[in-house]
């Protein structure tokens, strides 16, 4: 049989259900957009996006000047692309193919040992960059300094390391950091203590927790944050470095204890950068009211971790008070990160024995919370130590290359 013989020949009912059911499919992919929006936006008049995603922008607001330029009709474009469960799912797919076939890709990840991921940015440091951003850098720390120094207390820097430190040894080769990285810590705490700035050497407990027990992870695996353990590691620390400097202004010790754990499954943030299966949700866990993400395949579900909080309880002669950092009346006052919210804070509690004040905004730079912070330090405030968190990926960074009060 030639060709248009065969082309010519009556059609299978079976050819032709292949052919109407990629008919179907196909149109139903470019149906699904247009229909979802319908839907969600027209039907049920929803504002929010149909998937919460974290790379998700949200709707262009509609201008004269924007529409004749055509740049409302591209942003639009990408809103509506973006939104689409069908452009989520294809994407997903892809990159979680790829992840299963050993070439990942993601936004700024470097996949590493035993499918540990790091930020890829915290890897490189640009030591000269930073050492050229002194003077301003330097003159900003000044500031706060003498602002806190006329609020009447002490200034106090507890420098977080990176995970990418604390755990060398599941991304560098044989486990040791490049010159520039291993060497900005150091860096970091020598700038400090030339402005007169007392800081906690947070790499030192990490390290000691570390050689006290090897298998201990101190970060997690798919996260930029500490667990628990590494959390009461460097609140320890922290602890002992403000007890032996101010103890005697700080108050009498009062017992701590822990309170009852929060625990909630959840992709790590490193890990949703990966662009797998996952979508943010409000995590039910968090003082703040963050949105976390969770998994939506086999694949992200394997990647999740426990994170686990914990309150901490205040023991007083009438019972115990749960601790929420409100306490204005506090000698400690943490202006911190996400790393105080993740048991951060809580563990400094516990260990120092006192309630402590907390102002915590997420940003790794720390520069957010301080500028919050910053009108309340004046003269009349409470506390006697204002420990300052700054995450060290993000001190070495372009953040602070220019810190603007």
């Amino acid at each position: 049989m030639t060709t248009l013989e065969a082309a010519a020949a009556p059609q299978t009912p079976a050819q032709w259900a292949v052919r109407w059911f990629a008919v179907i499919a196909i149109g139903g992919l470019f149906a699904s957009a247009p229909l979802a929006h319908l839907v969600w936006h027209g039907l049920l008049g929803r504002d929010e996006s149909l998937l919460p995603l974290r790379t998700q922008t949200k709707a262009p607001t509609p201008a004269i000047a924007a529409a004749l330029d055509g740049s409302w009709m591209a942003q639009l474009e990408k809103h509506l692309r973006e939104d689409a469960p069908a452009t989520f799912w294809l994407r997903a797919n892809w990159n979680e193919l790829r992840y299963r076939l050993g070439v990942p890709r993601g936004n700024d990840v470097r996949v590493g040992r035993d499918e540990w991921l790091f930020l890829d940015y915290a890897t490189r440091i640009d030591f000269a960059a930073w050492q050229r951003s002194a003077p301003a850098r330097r003159a900003f720390l000044a500031g706060v300094r003498d602002q806190v120094k006329a609020a009447g207390a002490e200034l106090v820097i507890a420098l977080v390391p990176d995970k990418e430190r604390v755990h060398a040894e599941k991304w560098a080769p044989d486990g040791v950091l490049p010159a520039a990285k291993a060497g900005c810590y150091a860096a970091g705490l020598a700038e400090f203590a030339e402005l007169g700035i007392p800081a906690v050497d947070l790499a030192a407990a990490m390290a000691a927790a570390r050689a006290a027990d090897p298998t201990a992870p101190l970060y997690y695996r798919g996260d930029t944050h500490w667990r628990k353990e590494g959390a009461l590691a460097a609140g320890a620390a922290t602890a002992a470095f403000l007890e032996a400097r101010y103890g005697e202004a700080l108050g009498p010790r009062t017992p701590m204890a822990l309170s009852g754990v929060t625990a909630t499954r959840l992709v790590g943030d490193i890990t949703a950068n990966l662009g797998l299966a996952v979508v943010d949700v409000p995590d039910p866990a968090s003082a703040l009211g963050l949105r976390r993400p969770v998994p939506l395949s086999l694949l992200a579900d394997r990647l999740a971790e426990t994170r686990e909080y914990y309150g901490v309880e205040l023991s007083t002669p009438t019972g115990r008070i749960g601790m929420d950092g409100k306490d204005d009346t506090a000698s400690v006052w943490l202006i911190g990160t996400s790393f105080a919210h993740d048991n951060g804070a809580n563990a400094v509690a516990l260990h120092l024995g006192r309630s402590i004040r907390t102002t915590v905004v997420i940003g790794a730079s720390g520069l957010e919370a301080m500028r919050e912070a910053r009108p309340a330090i004046r003269p009349g405030q409470r506390a006697k130590v204002v420990l300052w968190e700054i995450v060290e990926r993000s001190y070495f960074s372009a953040e602070w290359w220019a810190p603007k009060r």
